[in-house]
């Protein structure tokens, strides 16, 4: 320790202080654009993300848009590496709010700046290369929809950029820590392991005490796997009842607080069109195990994209899913990622929502979410943060009628971050066969689909709409969903 304490050689009196004038400087909130079109002001690895996916004239005519969208696209992919280990949280208006700071100060923060070229260009996140089956039988007059699973090279190139930014911020931090550092870093571990042990009883505490052997049979049928967490199915051996377990190792949950209180949450959400939380085991010391029910007839995905739907089915599975929509919402609880996928059908034609909370990701879809909430099915204000709140589901439910309309929602063939873009400055986007709808139909999507937020409805008032009205039977969804399973080989 002595060479801290050595004596500082003796300046020269005659010595001049040269101030030196400051290099790199990026003003990151001064967005311009030069003569030729060019955003300046943004970290440059931002600009190089740019590329083709949003031209000069563009840039020129929305560089609050463009920046907002980069911000917004960034923060996204840097959380989602962050988090790749948690689970979905139930997000609440104040969450909302929160993140919106955050994703201020990350465009001022040194990671927005340390990549030295950009790995998310056009071709990040672009769909799986291959020939497509010509299986859309009915749909013959509609394009077909490209694969659905993001293409993993990419999404690996996305991941390792994120991951060596992070090294990168970590390396600076080292250059400076000093043994006064580690011994505080020896403390909050202690402390730590401490309150692992404590939250852990008290998970354990609120959990069911005995076997999970005991009440489920494990089929063999794994229903997918992620960061979060595997998901596999089995029997209740009372009921004879499918179901989900999701197996969520907690020694990679960051936030066993938040873990904590949505166990107990979840154990008070009950409603016909969720995706119901049944019951919760610790086992293995270290994981915990969370049964939900199981639907068997797939995702709504499957019928959308190989059937054609008439008017009242779309009325039939929306009543549903703003049923769902209203109870979160009078709750304080926003799903923020409604869409085909988050939509699951029973063969009988129930009707259930999925993907928030701890459900998430029943089916094994974590590989399509690269960022907070799916960019197809995004309202506007997410990314321009205005007044942003409960009504974005709303948007995102209109979106998904065009899903059931056309196969495939707007911009689905376009990047990300083009995509981004396009809702950002078109707000409401075209729909195919907007002409050929019924009048009911038409006022049910232009009160979904403002872009005014204050304009758009509620689900309580969407509930009362009269296009519901002629909603068909549920059980009218078997022969689409059999049709949809047969033509996908899910039989």
């Amino acid at each position: 320790m002595s060479f801290l304490f050595k004596r500082k050689p003796r300046r020269e009196e005659n010595n001049i202080a040269v101030i030196g004038a400051p290099t790199n400087v990026n003003h990151d909130i001064h967005v311009t654009v030069s003569v030729d079109g060019i955003l300046t002001g943004l970290p440059s690895s931002w600009m190089r993300q740019i590329g083709t996916q949003i031209t000069k004239d563009e840039q020129k005519e929305n560089p609050l848009v463009v920046k907002q969208v980069l911000q917004y696209y960034n923060y996204s992919i840097k959380k989602n590496i962050q988090d790749g280990q948690e689970y979905k949280h139930i997000i609440t208006e104040d969450d909302i709010h929160e993140e919106s700071k955050q994703i201020d100060l990350y465009t001022q923060s040194k990671d927005a700046h340390k990549s030295s070229d950009s790995a998310l260009s056009s071709e990040e996140s672009s769909l799986e290369n291959g020939s497509e089956e010509d299986r859309d039988i009915n749909r013959t007059t509609l394009p077909a929809r490209p694969p659905r699973k993001v293409d993993g090279s990419n999404l690996v190139k996305t991941k390792n950029l994120a991951q060596s930014i992070e090294n990168l911020a970590l390396a600076d931090d080292i250059e400076f820590r000093t043994k006064s550092d580690l011994a505080n870093d020896e403390f909050l571990r202690r402390y730590s392991e401490v309150s692992d042990k404590d939250y852990l009883q008290q998970i354990r505490n609120i959990c069911n005490p005995g076997n999970p052997y005991d009440y489920y049979e494990r089929s063999n049928k794994d229903l997918g796997s992620g960061a979060s967490g595997t998901v596999f199915a089995a029997t209740d051996r009372k009921s004879g009842q499918l179901v989900a377990i999701k197996d969520i190792d907690m020694t990679k949950q960051h936030k066993k607080d938040l873990l904590l209180s949505e166990i107990k949450i979840m154990k008070n959400f009950k409603h016909k069109n969720l995706v119901n939380f049944l019951d919760a085991f610790v086992v293995y010391d270290d994981h915990l195990w969370v049964v939900m029910e199981l639907l068997d007839g797939g995702p709504l995905t499957d019928v959308v994209t190989e059937t054609v739907m008439k008017e009242g089915q779309i009325a039939a599975v929306c009543y549903e899913v703003l049923q769902a929509i209203d109870y979160l919402h009078q709750r304080g609880t926003i799903h923020r990622d409604i869409k085909s996928d988050n939509v699951l059908l029973g063969m009988d034609g129930t009707v259930k929502v999925t993907d928030f909370g701890f459900c998430a990701n029943v089916v094994g879809n974590e590989q399509r979410d690269t960022m907070v909430g799916t960019p197809y099915w995004m309202a506007p204000e997410v990314v321009t943060r205005q007044k942003y709140g409960k009504k974005v589901d709303i948007w995102s439910l209109g979106i998904m009628i065009v899903e059931m309309l056309d196969g495939e929602p707007p911009y689905l063939r376009e990047p990300p971050l083009r995509a981004l873009y396009l809702i950002t400055v078109n707000g409401r986007p075209k729909i195919t066969r907007w002409d050929s709808l019924s009048p009911r139909l038409q006022s049910f999507i232009d009160l979904c689909l403002q872009v005014d937020v204050d304009k758009r409805a509620t689900a309580e008032e969407l509930l009362n709409h009269e296009f519901l009205e002629c909603r068909m039977e549920l059980r009218t969804l078997t022969p689409l969903i059999r049709a949809a399973k047969k033509m996908l080989h899910k039989t």
